[in-house]
């Protein structure tokens, strides 16, 4: 079965997945973490220009970004789920971190209930919970954005290693910092270096009458454009998935290469 046969499988498939597993009721899991759906594609980057991301998607550029991700030498943050990512905008003094802790190849069910033992409720409004969903991958995500403000070593222009990890530090979100341990997270964040920075212009437009957002990253002479878009309902995640690829599919725009945006910096 080809890649991309296989892929339409699963998302043929998925609408009653995710409906079966959102339905399952578990002591475990204790309240209601309903987790919102994040529906993503990488499209060709050979074809999708600025004037062609304009085009199709009627869309209007926001930003030019620069990300970075945080880790040590032999990804001790991403081996065990933990992503520390920093994006710094282009003429502006705003910047931000996310926190996120994700998990790679668990049932839903199963990461609702272990993310409940960790103390959440589903309540907690400065957290995001998420089933990510690109390629053949499920990926349920807990995740906290930290607003700030740039300073002369943290900015567009410039990001000082140390400086940037001090104020990954003391932004830091308590339930994740001890998620394993606080001696732990400390530790290995003292030990991390810097991967990147990927430049990225994002914009906002609609895709087949959904509201879509395109990021177009460079990194190291490589792209990767990615199409996606946000919804709170699974059946409905499932319908825009199922009927995003297929006219992705049809019209050649879908890329083979559906990496997450992570891994484009961070495998190289």
């Amino acid at each position: 079965m080809t890649k991309l046969k296989k892929w339409a499988f699963y998302i043929c498939v998925m609408g009653l997945t995710i409906i079966s597993m959102m339905s399952v009721s578990t002591t475990q899991a204790k309240a209601a973490i309903e987790p919102g759906h994040e529906i993503k594609f990488n499209i060709k980057p050979e074809i999708f220009k600025e004037s062609t991301i304009v085009q199709v998607f009627q869309a209007t550029k926001k930003d030019d970004v620069k990300i970075y991700f945080y880790d040590t030498f032999d990804q001790s943050f991403l081996h065990n789920d933990y992503i520390h990512r920093l994006r710094v905008y282009k003429g502006s003094n705003k910047m931000d971190i996310t926190y996120k802790k994700r998990f790679l190849n668990t049932p839903l069910k199963d990461a609702i209930a272990v993310t409940a033992n960790h103390g959440f409720t589903g309540s907690e409004s400065n957290y995001k919970f998420e089933l990510d969903s690109k390629g053949d991958h499920r990926t349920f995500t807990i995740s906290r954005k930290e607003s700030l403000k740039t300073s002369a070593d943290v900015s567009y222009d410039t990001v000082d290693t140390s400086a940037a990890k001090k104020r990954i530090l003391e932004n830091s979100p308590k339930k994740i910092v001890n998620w394993d341990s606080e001696a732990w997270y400390k530790n290995t964040l003292s030990q991390a270096v810097v991967y990147g920075p990927a430049n990225a212009m994002t914009y906002k437009g609609s895709f087949l009458g959904h509201e879509a957002d395109i990021e177009v990253w460079q990194y190291k002479g490589d792209m990767m454009v990615e199409l996606s878009t946000k919804v709170d309902d699974a059946a409905q995640a499932a319908a825009i998935e199922k009927q995003w690829y297929e006219q992705l599919l049809f019209a050649g725009y879908l890329s083979v290469d559906q990496r997450g945006k992570t891994a484009f910096v961070m495998d190289k």
